[in-house]
């Protein structure tokens, strides 16, 4: 009893003159060089400022990204694809303490952990010193059978030995979590209870079940009627309403209403309202909704809509499809959304991507850098690197012009010209005063400059009608074959050209088609 409160008094003696020591060398470190920080952040979306300050803050002291110097005290961070995360620090004495632990998939929470537990190595001397007293003052026995102290900072996974370290970066063997640990990390999942074969489950509503405590556990096939709820699925599940499987399915799982999933499906996976998932490598159908909250590689197909993370492969949906990053094709009957995108968007009305490399078809289509093709009637874009085309296109780095022009068909012609890269599209309307008609003008050519001058080869249909009856369904139809020649003057550019004129007839005693002519035009684009 004497040696333990002789060992107390110890311990809370050093901790009094450690703090003592701090205060007074405070001005001394504030003026201390900066703590090396290395960072391998792999594929993660971890932010490397971030981390830096979320460490420096954790430490107290200044923190800056670099190599690790030799012979000075260093901090290593490595992340791995499997989200672990493992941080090395090397003390003043070239001993090294690496410890490894899982990480959310939060960038700030991933952050937050980093600096955690760069902390819990940076300060370990102090712990070593109380665990070395508390040694001396216990019996023999006592000190071989004591484990670690319980003060380390939880759900930390082992620490590995002390040694010292010649070079100034921990090798990739030292810093590399172990494949087979000694013992589960306090932050991974609980094993699951075994299940004697055939491993088949049957549910009523849960926890009325042929298992106990069948949410922790794996099943070959699940049967249920009302609401079943598993550990894990490796073969198939079913249930008339709900189904919840805790972790992955690897096989097929269905619910007449909603089913979900918090790990990964690998296989196929549905519900007659709502498909809920994390991962995905297979096919999914919802009724009404595809929820996800990771990354998915397939097939998802849903009556209403498709809300994604990232996601690879083909996306159908009736109304919405909604995703984070996207490769394959996105089809929708209203709205396809992406923030990243590469392959085919093509919605009934609206397409809608930050980034784009592919191809965007639909009635209006945006987004912000286009590397490849739009085609719709309204396309916006902020940069396009291939071209729009559309009824209206405009982009930040095309033109949009108005347009006037005489021809032989008609003598006064407007129109407005919107060219997106090499090529242009262009909407009009023309007069003919000696005859009462007007006309309506649509056309789609190619643009090509040459210096100051520009060659504009093009098709164009038009319909004309008469003034005094105007929805006289009389009309007359041209196709209008044109290959234009201009010069660049700054505001104005003009042009002339020759084409060449086809008149479709309607009557019943018209021939099929009027044989051809030749059409002079010209005037001036502006702007």
């Amino acid at each position: 009893m004497r040696a333990h409160t002789l060992a107390t008094c110890l311990v809370f003696a050093v901790l009094g003159l450690a703090a003592t020591a701090s205060a007074q060398t405070a001005p001394a470190a504030a003026a201390s060089p900066a703590l090396p920080l290395e960072l391998d952040l792999g594929s993660s979306e971890l932010d490397a400022e971030s981390v830096r300050k979320a460490v420096e803050l954790e430490l107290q002291h200044p923190v800056v990204l670099t190599a690790s110097p030799a012979g000075e005290p260093s901090l290593s961070v490595i992340v791995h694809a499997n989200r672990t995360v493992t941080v090395s620090y090397r003390t003043s004495t070239g001993l090294t303490r690496t410890r490894s632990i899982g990480i959310p998939e939060n960038g700030a929470r991933g952050a937050e952990v980093i600096a955690l537990l760069s902390g819990n190595l940076s300060r370990d001397e102090a712990a070593e010193l109380l665990a070395d007293l508390a040694a001396k003052t216990a019996p023999p026995a006592a000190a071989v059978a004591s484990p670690q102290s319980s003060e380390e900072t939880p759900n930390l996974a082992k620490e590995s030995e002390l040694k010292p370290d010649a070079s100034a970066k921990p090798s990739t063997a030292e810093a590399r979590p172990p494949l087979s640990p000694a013992g589960p990390q306090a932050s991974a999942p609980a094993p699951l209870l075994q299940t004697p074969f055939p491993a088949i489950n049957l549910s009523l509503v849960w926890p009325i079940t042929l298992y106990r405590n069948s949410e922790r556990r794996a099943f070959r096939v699940e049967l249920g009627l009302g609401y079943s709820h598993v550990g894990e699925l490796h073969g198939a599940g079913l249930n008339a309403f709900a189904l919840l499987t805790e972790r992955d399915v690897r096989g097929a799982s269905f619910a007449g209403i909603y089913n979900s999933s918090r790990g990964t499906v690998t296989g196929v996976s549905g519900s007659g309202l709502v498909n809920r998932r994390r991962g995905l490598r297979g096919f999914e159908f919802g009724g009404l909704l595809n929820l996800a909250s990771a990354d998915g590689q397939g097939f998802a197909a849903a009556g209403l809509a498709n809300l994604e993370q990232n996601f690879k492969g083909f996306q159908v949906a009736g109304l919405v499809n909604w995703a984070g990053k996207f490769r394959g094709w996105q089809v929708a009957g209203i709205l396809n959304r992406a923030r990243g995108f590469t392959g085919l968007q093509a919605a009934g009305m609206v397409n809608i991507a930050d980034a784009l490399s592919g191809l965007q078809l639909g009635v209006v289509n945006v987004a912000t850098e286009v590397h490849g093709l739009q085609i719709g009637v309204v396309n916006v874009a902020k940069r396009v690197q291939g071209t729009s085309i559309g009824l209206v296109s405009v982009a930040g780095n095309g033109r949009v012009q108005p347009v006037v022009w005489s021809s032989g068909s008609l003598p006064l012609n407007v129109a407005a010209k919107f060219t997106v890269g090499p090529v242009y599209t262009q909407a009009g309307l023309g007069y003919g005063p000696e005859n009462q008609t007007y006309s309506y003008e649509l056309g789609l050519g190619g643009h090509f400059p040459i210096g100051r001058f520009f060659f504009e080869p093009g098709v164009h249909y038009s319909e004309m009608r008469s003034v005094e009856q105007p929805f006289d369904h009389e009309l007359l139809e041209y196709g209008h074959y044109r290959l234009a020649a201009g010069l660049e003057l700054g505001q104005v550019s003009p042009f002339a050209g020759l084409g060449l004129l086809q008149r479709f007839a309607h009557s019943a005693d018209a021939p099929a088609s009027v044989p051809l002519t030749i059409e002079v035009f010209g005037g001036a684009a502006f702007f």
